[in-house]
């Protein structure tokens, strides 16, 4: 046998505490009997919470069970009543008496104290606990014949039965403690565990720790999902939770942030394939029909359960997402169910999807112990209903409709979800058999019951917007003022805009127009910003989406790109619209004979704002090193924009730029320029010289509204002849047929001085709106 050196082995201390007392406090238990006895109705202040057991001297034990159990028959718990209790059940003399009594009184003088005193008792009792459940684990770890991890279990249920247990609680404060743990523990299993029949088994080994069954433990956990409740919130705490008053979309008026989407219809309709396609729409930052996306660059996840692989990848190469753009933002999985409820939770955590698509509810309900018929059958659609709002994302969940073309099932699906959507065969006698109605059966975003109708092509499984079906009573001018507002507010996004604006610059009256921004505002398609003392502000949001994290997993960022408020004083020239100064209520009557045309922004996040800026940047280097003197010269400029740098343009030491110089391309329609911010060359469909904008065809992209500063010289591109020192006539807005002078060519424009010192040209002008005098 080798003798192992003392200095070798791990010295542990074993110095014995059978010396000291185990923790109590004795006078505070006789004060707490004492106080009983005197004032009987102060047992009803701590029998909540403090219990027999709690006492160190068992005679203190047997006479608070007696004044227990005398409180429970509504007894009195006087000196008197609790003696005769204690002798009747023969346990009078195993307490020390009637004088043990009449001394407990004599020591106390009130019960004021009592809840005091009884903490302490209780106290007192933890650690003694605690002490006990540490000896027990020494006991168990000598123990070889038991495995170590029965110990470990043990061991561990024992201690946190000591140490999360609140210290004195009151009766329902310990059910709510019970409550809590077990909805913790079961709320734990059911999101985190993937694999549903380990999930099974830890539910039912929870069940059995807890007395139970599994069927109570789906039941409460149900219960936790339908009966969440906030609490009771002042008017100021209401309007700080809300946050923004304005509705957050996807899609306006069709995809809202945030909530859940029912999809109800027969087969054979489309509805997947018409989900593909709103879903493109989101991806790419496009519009479907009236509803115009919000951004770009959405990411789209599918839970696909009733196509197969292969049918899937053959109808999203039809509707064009083999495209470079649209893949990143895409991520699927099969054969997903309403038991596999962690995977989704994971899913939103690791891909932060936008939108989430669940084909079908049947499919994710294949393995439920529950018919459609019964609300429990609605359980996955609750849960998702909390997730959406965890997790900032929209869940469209695909159903089927009854043969009455209603939601088929129990009226808790339909209950469940923020909205439901049917879409059916339009079955009027002119439409032909791939016409389609687009219904908005419940909403609690937009106006409900209106209707779109559709054409489903069958070669590339496309759909076409057709239109809104028109309500009884609506009127052609309506629709067509609608109409005509949605397309300028998307030509000016995140633009604000009262009704007697946007009412002299259409042309419209202004209750017409009034009512026709409330009804596109009530159907989603525009946001309204109600304001306390002034008008109603409208506009259209699009929003700047940072996604350069997709393949990497990273958070992305969503955020509104800068908002103009043309309720004010505009910009002084060359300031950008996001740096307005501070506010004031403009007249709405001169509203169109401000110059504000030029700071209008259609700018739709081009390549999304990280490329975007990369773009800004390389286009202010341009200008800097096309003309360094630039900003020099535009900030000594005089008040009649100009007269203080001289007929030459080179008193200032601006260079002026010629032809030799990449000068300012002469915007014509259908013509080519480059754009600089797509970097590639765009062909001008529209002018809106009002703006300063063109409408432009961009290859790859579709339609964009670009500034005119964007759209620079190309190969292709027309040139003018101006020079510096030309007399020209302004041939646009309130300043037209006015004569000036030119003074500066620069990358922001012509600059000129007007031959009438009383008209200020506090602007400068593009070369298509001049003409040589």
């Amino acid at each position: 046998m080798v003798a192992v050196p003392y200095s070798y082995t791990e010295e542990l201390d074993f110095s014995s505490t059978d010396s000291k007392l185990l923790p109590q406090n004795i006078e505070a238990e006789e004060a707490v009997l004492g106080g009983i006895l005197l004032d009987p109705s102060a047992i009803y202040r701590v029998k909540d919470r403090l219990r027999p057991e709690h006492f160190y001297i068992g005679a203190h034990k047997d006479i608070y069970q007696a004044c227990l159990k005398l409180c429970k028959k509504g007894e009195s718990t006087d000196l008197l009543s609790v003696s005769s209790w204690l002798s009747d059940n023969d346990l009078l003399a195993r307490i020390g008496g009637r004088n043990k009594l009449a001394t407990l009184v004599d020591r106390t003088v009130t019960a004021v104290n009592i809840d005091k005193q009884a903490d302490t008792v209780i106290r007192k009792s933890k650690r003694r606990e605690l002490i006990r459940e540490g000896h027990r684990t020494i006991k168990l770890a000598y123990d070889e014949e038991q495995d170590l991890v029965d110990i470990f279990t043990t061991v561990t249920n024992k201690i946190k039965a000591v140490t999360d247990t609140p210290v004195a609680p009151t009766k329902d404060e310990y059910q709510r403690w019970k409550h809590d743990q077990l909805l913790e523990e079961v709320t734990s299993i059911y999101t985190t565990v993937v694999e549903p029949s380990f999930r099974f088994l830890k539910l039912h080994e929870l069940a059995k720790e807890h007395s139970v069954t599994t069927t109570f433990l789906e039941h409460f956990y149900l219960k936790s999902l339908t009966a969440v409740c906030s609490n009771l919130l002042t008017y100021e705490e209401l309007k700080q939770l809300a946050g923004s008053t304005v509705r957050e979309w996807l899609v306006n008026g069709l995809v809202p942030k945030s909530t859940t989407i029912l999809l109800a219809a027969d087969g054979g309709i489309g509805k997947t394939k018409f989900t593909y396609g709103i879903a493109k729409v989101m991806i790419q930052g496009t519009q479907f029909g009236k509803f115009i996306a919000t951004g770009e660059k959405r990411k789209i996840l599918y839970y696909q359960g009733d196509e197969s692989p292969g049918d899937m990848v053959q109808a999203l190469q039809s509707l064009g997402y083999s495209e470079d753009d649209i893949g990143p933002y895409v991520r699927v999985r099969f054969g997903w169910s309403a038991e596999n409820m962690p995977a989704l939770i994971q899913d939103l955590k690791e891909f932060q999807p936008d939108f989430v698509v669940i084909d079908s509810l049947s499919t994710a309900n294949k393995y439920s112990v529950y018919q459609e018929s019964q609300m429990e059958y609605a359980r996955p659609i609750l849960q998702m209903t909390g997730l959406a709002t965890q997790h900032k994302t929209t869940f469209l969940i695909i159903h089927h409709t009854n043969r009455e073309g209603g939601v088929r099932g129990t009226t808790a699906i339909r209950n469940a979800v923020s909205e439901v959507w049917t879409l059916t065969k339009d079955n009027s006698q002119t439409a032909t058999p791939y016409d389609r109605l687009l219904e908005i059966n419940k909403s609690r975003s937009r106006s409900s019951g209106k209707k779109y109708r559709m054409y489903f092509n069958p070669e590339d499984i496309s759909f076409t917007f057709l239109g809104e079906e028109p309500e009884q009573g609506s009127s052609v001018s309506e629709q067509s003022a609608k109409d005509a507002l949605l397309e300028f507010f998307s030509k000016n996004r995140n633009v604000k805009f009262t009704a007697k604006e946007l009412a002299h610059r259409l042309g419209y009256s202004d209750s017409h127009t009034r009512n026709s921004l409330l009804g596109l505002a009530a159907d989603g398609l525009i946001s309204a910003e109600p304001r306390e003392g002034y008008a109603t502000n409208y506009f259209l949001v699009l929003e700047s989406v940072t996604s350069q994290s997709v393949v990497s997993g990273q958070p992305q960022s969503t955020e509104i790109s800068s908002i103009v408020e043309y309720t004010s004083t505009p910009p002084a020239p060359h300031q950008h619209p996001t740096s307005t100064p501070d506010q004031h209520p403009i007249d709405p009557c001169t509203a169109s004979d401000v110059e504000v045309g030029d700071y209008l922004s259609t700018e739709k996040s081009l390549e999304q704002k990280s490329e975007s800026e990369k773009n800004n940047a390389q286009f202010s280097r341009l200008d800097n090193q096309r003309q360094p003197e630039a900003l020099l010269g535009n900030n000594s400029r005089g008040a009649d924009g100009g007269a203080d740098g001289g007929a030459d343009g080179g008193a200032d030491g601006v260079i002026v730029l010629d032809d030799n110089h990449l000068p300012l391309p002469l915007i014509e329609e259908k013509a080519t320029y480059w754009s600089m911010s797509f970097q590639r060359e765009v062909t001008v469909f529209m002018i809106f010289d009002e703006m300063s904008e063109a409408s432009c065809q961009v290859p790859g992209r579709g339609r964009w509204s670009l500034q005119f500063t964007d759209l620079q010289c190309c190969d292709k591109s027309p040139r003018h002849d101006f020079s510096v020192g030309d007399r020209v006539v302004i041939l646009v807005g309130k300043l037209n047929e006015t004569f000036a002078t030119i003074t500066d060519i620069r990358a922001d424009g012509v600059w000129l001085k007007s031959d009438d010192h009383k008209k200020r040209l506090a602007k400068p002008y593009f070369p298509h709106q001049l003409a040589k005098a």
